[in-house]
């Protein structure tokens, strides 16, 4: 186990039981050559078996030649060999473990995350059909929830009448506008004539050819197709004006229409995205009212997972490298890479962040959000949900891009 309580890898096992395996055998060797050297020492000499007892005592002399101990002493150096290549190995082994300590960061405070999709009602209505239960596997588009639409389909048909009358509306304004552009010209025409007699008569009584009373009389009438001319243009403009109007209330009609057409399309909830259904509270005969929350849809085909990692872990951690996540409710490993961290540590986004301006401070090692990818199809299946519990190993590669 590590020195965070959790098991290590299953390379560093096998590590160790080779190791352990090369010491016994070694062991055993040492041991069949202590064995050897003592039936060396017990064992009495050929020689001595054919001489008398003279021979006998002389022979448990001790040998000037051979001091005590010399037989014990020429295996010695043997010794002390196997326990040096044990100790060379055992040393080589330690830094090969301590390379592979330092080789990842490890976390079990770690869980699956994904979207969830809040299904709520956006027009008042009451329930007439639920189609989905928790747990329902849906498609995207496919039917939740109906509600009553009889009130809906009565508005768009009442908007649908307004847009109609507004459109004739229009049509009668520019009936309007065009009689009024005709009076205009039939009056341009008269007041044109009504000019020229006004020049062609002045000119007969400047003259005295024709009495003043005439000329005054043809002089009027120059006056009034003049003001009538001025009269029918206003007609004319306010004709057109009229014409605008009434295509505002043929487009205010419209989106009334289309109001009441979207309202009535809101009585059919629809799922925004496949995923599973969870969270229903939703009743057949239930009356619901604008952004009530009916049900919720998980998506499962975008998965991701948040570890929790202590801020003195992410010295050397990098984006893009490889991580192993273990998840407890499969008891399976998947494969991800490290995307990214977050902007603070999770203790600033709580729900009361602390406050270390009074100066009682205590230093605690803070843990930030990691969030981790994982590679495609590693859940095709969909098994991963959000909230599952995981352990998370992040391999670091020493690449030079920093998460920072």
């Amino acid at each position: 186990m590590d020195r965070n309580g959790a098991h290590e890898p299953d390379s560093s096992k096998s590590d160790q039981e080779s190791l352990y395996e090369q010491v016994s055998r070694l062991w055993l060797e040492v041991e069949r050559l202590r064995d050897q050297q003592e039936a060396l020492q017990h064992t009495p000499p050929s020689a001595g078996t054919e001489t008398g007892g003279t021979e006998s005592e002389e022979s448990n002399e001790p040998d000037s030649r051979h001091p005590a101990g010399s037989r014990i002493f020429r295996w010695r150096p043997v010794t002390w060999l196997l326990a040096l290549i044990i100790a060379a190995l055992l040393c080589a082994a330690a830094v090969r473990f301590w390379n592979y300590m330092q080789s990842y960061q490890w976390t079990d405070d770690a869980e699956i995350n994904g979207h969830l999709d809040p299904i709520s009602a956006r027009i008042n209505g009451t329930v007439v059909h639920v189609f989905v239960e928790n747990t329902y596997h849906v498609k995207k588009g496919q039917a939740l929830v109906d509600l009553d639409p009889s009130v809906y389909q009565i508005a768009v048909e009442d908007a649908a009448a307004n847009l109609a009358e507004a459109v004739e509306g229009v049509k009668e304004a520019q009936q309007n506008y065009n009689f009024s552009v005709a009076n205009l010209a039939a009056a341009v025409a008269t007041n044109t004539k009504a000019q020229e007699d006004v020049k062609r008569y002045g000119a007969l009584y400047r003259r005295q050819v024709i009495p003043r009373e005439t000329y005054d009389g043809y002089l009027m009438t120059g006056r009034v197709d003049a003001a009538t001319v001025n009269s029918d243009q206003a007609a004319v403009k306010a004709a057109y004006q009229e014409i605008g109007q009434a295509q505002a209330v043929v487009q205010a009609a419209q989106a009334s229409l289309n109001q009441a057409k979207l309202n009535l399309s809101y009585t059919h909830i629809v799922a925004p995205a496949s995923g599973v259904v969870g969270d229903k509270t939703v009743q057949v005969g239930q009356r619901v009212q604008p952004g009530q929350q009916l049900l919720t849809v998980v998506p499962l085909n975008k998965i991701w997972l948040t570890a929790d990692f202590r801020e003195t872990q992410l010295k050397r951690m990098r984006p893009g490298e490889p991580v192993t996540i273990h998840v407890d409710a499969t008891g399976l490993d998947y494969k991800g890479y490290v995307e990214g961290v977050p902007g603070a540590t999770g203790e600033l986004f709580s729900l009361l962040p602390p406050e270390n301006a009074t100066g009682n401070y205590v230093k605690v090692v803070q843990r930030l959000q990691v969030r981790i990818l994982l590679y495609p199809g590693q859940d095709s299946h969909h098994r991963l949900r959000p909230g599952m519990s995981a352990e998370a190993t992040a391999w670091l590669t020493g690449h030079p891009e920093s998460l920072w």
